[in-house]
């Protein structure tokens, strides 16, 4: 089993807050150009949010993954000795939820929200569309071999050059319960390739990842050469779930990834 992939074996430094920059589309998109993503906290409407994370629970608690959910915004607590089965994202009940969701109204009305799609723009210098390959991402303490390894999404979709993913927690997700990492620039490098699907990309530990504890409504946008993973869940009972939502732009036509 590969090593346990945790924050604490590289240097890092916070997601970098590109709020103030909102208002500026040259200063946006410099700031994407450079770093390769966009960490834009509370960006979503707290009530859409929570209507996907209300549907998401009630599948995940039918499913025998939940014990309770607690707090506000609420953490979710795993039922004792819960799992995926196989790699997890082979699951059949996890590949059910993908289309329950993916389908499902609200998740729609969260991935169209006005403010994100308006940011999509201004990335790709114009209109975005959201496209399919979207995930509901659920991961259970105690399933370090379940963790997302470094990769580019670009590896896997080649011919989606132009393609933004949008990571939004549904969850508290501090850092024990695995985050978002990125490597900062890490788009504009041939550094580090990928020649594995499963094990990803075999990053030094010299190398800076931008991480940080993350919350419901934030999110943080990565083009697809932009190295990312997620940390190990390493709390003993927490739940992190979250949403891989992706983008292109309006006008491609015949895309492996649009969608309906």
């Amino acid at each position: 089993m590969p090593e346990l992939l945790l924050a604490s074996n590289y240097p890092t430094v916070p997601l970098r807050d590109a709020t103030d920059a909102l208002r500026d589309p040259e200063r946006l998109r410099a700031l994407a150009a450079s770093d390769g993503y966009l960490f834009l906290p509370g960006l979503l409407p707290r009530a859409a949010v929570a209507l996907v994370r209300a549907f998401v629970r009630r599948r995940a608690d039918a499913l025998g993954w939940i014990a309770r959910e607690a707090g506000d915004p609420p953490v979710w607590t795993a039922t004792p000795g819960a799992r995926l089965d196989g790699r997890g994202w082979d699951d059949p009940r996890w590949i059910a939820l993908q289309r329950e969701v993916s389908t499902h109204p609200a998740f729609r009305a969260l991935a169209e929200d006005t403010h994100l799609m308006d940011v999509l723009a201004t990335l790709l210098g114009e209109p975005a569309a959201l496209a399919t390959a979207n995930h509901c991402w659920l991961k259970l303490p105690g399933s370090p071999e379940h963790t997302t390894r470094p990769h580019r999404d670009a590896f896997y979709l080649p011919t989606c050059p132009r393609m933004w993913t949008v990571w939004m927690p549904l969850t508290e997700t501090p850092s024990d319960v695995g985050p978002l990492g990125v490597v900062p620039g890490s788009h504009r490098s041939g550094e580090w390739p990928q020649r594995d699907a499963m094990a990803g990309i075999d990053v030094p530990r010299h190398v800076t990842w931008a991480t940080g504890d993350v919350h419901p409504c934030d999110v943080v946008a990565f083009g697809a050469e932009t190295i990312h993973c997620a940390w190990a869940n390493t709390s003993p009972t927490q739940v992190r779930v979250s949403l891989d939502v992706r983008y292109e732009p309006r006008a491609i036509e015949g895309s492996i990834l649009r969608a309906g």
